[in-house]
């Protein structure tokens, strides 16, 4: 949906009060219309819900603080920034009363309310044909059921609001007695609706969201409910979701691995991995989309870029353990691993890679052994980071592959497993080793998975989850710490976010997670 969303204003609230007791000095601003102004037709009903979408290209969320939650925590990169709400959630030291921890709160409960509000009110449209009414009902549950995973697992419990407020207790809703599993059982509620509701694709539907990319589909809600089940722990319950992902032909590995990586939109619309995206673009219009109500001035930029690249701010560069770990393994040609290129700018003259930023590496002052972030940069062309246009990768094909060959592991079949991975592998150019992977024991097997993760999912938000639920922040502590300094000031229960100190203040109601 390039260039759409940000066209829909969702009218959440009126304009507080009237001017004058004459009914002619009311003043309706057509931005902000009540709901009763606004659910009036087809037209406003998709209009509501392109504006959850619309959420995901905000500062909270894919734009850049959720990634960078998930990245500065792993052990695949480190902070150097001068910023001290980076260096504190990287070293798990965020206190919070840190301002900045608003960001990611505000723009998720955001998505929510107008999750809820799309909800509520599509119903009641008269003018809408029933199948696109599902598919619209369809798309607000799997979003909310999104934003809510996030919250759940960046801090444990959250309130778990499902309706708008109208007044009173509803403006402070309590967490006090919400558990992480409660969060994940409505994410499990709203994801079975999607999943009922939305199509494989938008190819053959009949509406105004006909041959329409980046809604979510069926596809995107089984790999979601899939991976609710994975971050409980319940690999039998996960796999049949990743199984019909795999099974729906619906998707396939693109040829490229650097294609997935691109800021061409042609190259970004014909990769048949994509599942579920945030869709940015390189339009240099005058206002950013940090947040607030989106208009037709935004740029749709993603952020991520210049806090990665040390063109710019440079706030975040490569562990030694992740530069060695892709090193690992060459290709069958004898090169380093694409995903290696892909994921890491160096010098590399053997395979090809000599510049960066569109010069040579040495002109541009860097020295033999250095290496930076490459992945969601510019540091191919050297282009305006504040007009990166890289879609960000929510859910794509080859984790799903991943996930399903861990479950098909973890309930005894290593041997079905290993043709999984394998696919992955054989994109990369690599060995084959699936005979060598079916014969591992589950515990060898579990150490190639995690090998397989790092150099497929590097840098994507990825590897932090993995860490967590794997109970590495309790097994395998000196090991991390080995990898990222940054793990030397973890302690237990830190691997929450804090929720945000001014939160807690405006509700009594709310209380604070073991990171408070």
């Amino acid at each position: 949906m390039k260039n759409c969303i940000k066209r829909y204003l969702l009218a959440a609230c009126v304009l507080a009060g009237t001017l004058g007791c004459n009914d002619e000095l009311d003043i309706v601003d057509p931005n902000r219309l009540s709901a009763g102004q606004f659910y009036e037709n087809a037209e406003q009903a998709v209009a509501a819900v392109d504006a959850i979408y619309n959420v995901l290209i905000i500062d909270g969320l894919y734009q850049r603080i959720s990634p960078v939650y998930n990245d500065a925590r792993s052990d695949e990169i480190s902070s150097r920034s001068p910023w001290a709400f980076f260096t504190g959630i990287a070293g798990f030291t965020i206190p919070p009363t840190f301002g900045d921890l608003d960001i990611f709160w505000h723009g998720h409960y955001i998505m929510i309310s107008r999750a809820n509000q799309a909800l509520e009110n599509i119903p009641l449209v008269e003018d809408l044909e029933q199948d696109l009414r599902s598919r619209l009902l369809g798309q607000a549950h799997f979003l909310r059921a999104l934003a809510y995973f996030k919250l759940a697992n960046t801090h444990g419990s959250v309130p778990i609001i499902l309706s708008t407020p109208q007044g009173g207790d509803d403006f402070y809703p309590s967490n006090a007695d919400v558990s992480r599993e409660d969060i994940y059982n409505q994410v499990k509620t709203d994801l079975n609706i999607a999943i009922f509701s939305l199509p494989q694709n938008y190819n053959d539907v009949s509406g105004v969201d006909r041959e329409q990319e980046g809604r979510a589909t069926s596809g995107a809600a089984n790999a979601l409910m899939g991976m609710v089940h994975l971050y409980e722990g319940d690999y039998a319950a996960a796999q049949p979701f990743f199984a019909a992902v795999v099974n729906s032909n619906e998707y396939k590995l693109a040829e490229n691995y650097a294609d997935l990586f691109t800021q061409d939109p042609g190259i970004e619309a014909a990769n048949p991995g994509k599942i579920f995206w945030a869709d940015f673009t390189t339009s240099a219009a005058a206002e950013f989309n940090w947040g607030g109500d989106p208009n037709v001035n935004w740029r749709q930029f993603l952020a991520l870029t210049p806090t990665y690249s040390v063109g710019d701010f440079f706030d975040f560069y490569p562990t030694p353990f992740l530069y060695s770990e892709m090193r690992e393994e060459r290709t069958i040609d004898g090169s380093l691993d694409p995903r290696y290129h892909a994921t890491i700018l160096s010098y590399e003259p053997d395979d090809g890679y000599t510049t960066a930023y569109g010069v040579d590496w040495f002109e541009r002052g860097f020295r033999e052994g250095d290496y930076f972030i490459k992945k969601y940069t510019n540091a191919v062309g050297g282009t305006d980071a504040f007009t990166a246009g890289f879609d960000y990768h929510i859910i794509r094909y080859a984790d799903v592959l991943l996930m399903y060959a861990e479950c098909l592991a973890n309930t005894g079949n290593i041997a079905a497993a290993a043709g999984y991975v394998q696919q992955v592998r054989d994109r990369a150019n690599l060995p084959d080793r699936e005979a060598e992977f079916a014969g591992y024991s589950l515990t060898a097997f579990m150490d190639q998975i995690e090998h397989e993760r790092i150099m497929e999912l590097a840098i994507e938000g990825k590897r932090w989850e993995d860490i967590r639920r794997w109970g590495l922040l309790e097994t395998e502590l000196d090991e991390l710490q080995s990898h990222d300094f940054e793990f030397n000031t973890y302690s237990a229960g830190r691997d929450l976010i804090p929720i945000p100190q001014p939160e807690l203040d405006r509700n009594e109601n709310l209380v604070g997670n073991s990171a408070n």
